[in-house]
């Protein structure tokens, strides 16, 4: 620790209880941040060491984003311009809160901390001894947003906040390679902390879906640790969808709650399905991970079945026409007519069957079909989704981030946007990329 932030904090002891040393160390992680962001909230110095202003150690710098302020969210807009700093709002358990506006914004560190990472800024007018819940920073002027002391960004739990925080997410990101957290800030009288953080707010959490589907991809695992079949544990989901503005893509067709079907491809690498039916869709997480809504597994097909054209969307099964090995059902008619196999279940046996009889026909590249009970309309935050998709080599982007805009508007969540590519390489078949997503 320089002899300049001794001499700020008074001892090394005082250091290390203001997180000055550690943020030295390492770059904070969302919990961590949103932990010292709580923890400087609820902190009420009179004054901090060497009798210096509230806001040099204690409470939140807070400056949200108008509608007419100007993009990227660090330049400064026409109030800023007119009088030579921007209105920050100061958070802190014994200030009274300001007439804060607008749903989303950025947070600045604490003076001190700004000081250590040389980052330094200056309050301009009061100077926060009267802790005012408003302090006016003075401009910055051309400053690469790498060197202001940005500590997160945060929206005020609505979908517009969120998209718009996931904006400047990525307009940060692209200006300066790094990613900066967004928080909730929550209402001071609510029960809880002011300020949370959800992993999946976060545009950079895409990366973590792509790794987990193609790790499932490339898993073989014939049977779940549970004694359930891979549907459960591995292997990806993925359901074709239409998109407009006259419904939701997640809700089942009234066509599926008719038959009670709605049709899935089931892909991995021992699966051989290299087409997926429709440009853009949805994928489900595996099944045995808990979700608000269960869905319930009806039939597998190891080809497109058409099922729309199919009275209650499950055939007679395999089992009952006494096909329950590889070489019975290749003995039967449906080799040469796929589409009209008969029908597996889900134990581990017959979905291991269901994707063995497929190898070695020119129809193999081609998509199966694994039907799911139709579910209710309009519960999009309950069903199992873990990604929306589009074909690389296709249009489907287009959809992809219709649909991935149509979920954030309802849900208030974020969906990541993956690109498949099914014949790329092992680890490459699932891709996530910031510039594909539609906030």
């Amino acid at each position: 620790m320089s002899k300049f932030l001794l001499h700020l904090c008074g001892t090394l002891s005082l250091c290390l209880a203001l997180g000055l040393a550690g943020l030295q160390a390492h770059a904070l992680n969302g919990p961590e941040i949103v932990q010292q962001l709580n923890q400087a909230y609820a902190s009420t110095p009179e004054r901090c060491v060497g009798n210096r202003p509230a806001y040099y150690c204690s409470g939140v710098m807070a400056k949200p984003i108008l509608a007419d302020d100007p993009q990227p969210f660090w330049r400064h807009g026409t109030d800023a311009i007119d009088h030579g700093a921007e209105r920050f709002d100061f958070l802190r358990r014994d200030v009274p809160p300001g007439s804060t506006v607008g749903e989303h914004g950025y947070l600045f560190s604490n003076r001190f901390t700004a000081i250590g990472q040389g980052k330094d800024y200056l309050v301009v007018g009061d100077d926060g001894m009267n802790r005012p819940p408003e302090l006016r920073v003075r401009n910055w002027g051309e400053v690469a947003p790498g060197q202001l002391p940005l500590i997160a960004l945060f929206h005020r739990r609505t979908a517009a906040g969120l998209a718009a925080a996931l904006r400047d997410q990525r307009n940060y990101f692209e200006a300066t390679g790094q990613w900066l957290p967004i928080v909730r800030w929550s209402p001071a009288d609510e029960s809880g902390p002011l300020f949370g953080f959800d992993m999946r707010e976060q545009s950079y959490s895409g990366y973590q879906v792509a790794e987990r589907l193609n790790r499932r991809y490339a898993d073989t695992t014939t049977t779940c640790r549970d004694g359930r079949s891979a549907i459960y544990c591995r292997g990806v989901l993925v359901r074709g969808i239409d998109y407009s503005e006259d419904f939701h893509s997640w809700d089942p067709s009234p066509g599926s709650v008719i038959r009670d079907g709605i049709s899935f491809s089931y892909v991995g690498a021992d699966i051989g399905v290299d087409v997926i039916y429709q440009d853009q869709g949805l994928i489900f997480h595996e099944l045995g991970k808990p979700s608000a809504f269960t869905v319930r597994f009806r039939c597998a097909y190891p080809h497109n079945a058409q099922t729309s054209l199919t009275d209650y969307s499950c055939r007679a099964t395999c089992a009952s026409e006494n096909i329950t090995t590889v070489a019975a059902w290749r003995a039967s008619r449906y080799p040469e007519k796929p589409s009209e196999s008969c029908a597996f279940g889900d134990t581990p046996q017959e979905i291991q069957l269901n994707a063995d009889v497929r190898h070695g026909y020119s129809w193999t590249p081609t998509r199966n079909e694994l039907v799911f009970a139709a579910w209710p309309p309009g519960i999009p935050s309950e069903l199992p989704i873990e990604a929306f998709y589009w074909v690389v080599g296709t249009p489907g982007l287009t959809g992809a981030r219709f649909v991935q805009h149509d979920y954030l508007t309802v849900t208030g969540r974020l969906m990541p946007i993956v690109r498949v590519e099914l014949t790329a390489a092992a680890g490459s078949k699932f891709i996530y990329d910031p510039a594909d997503q539609n906030y």
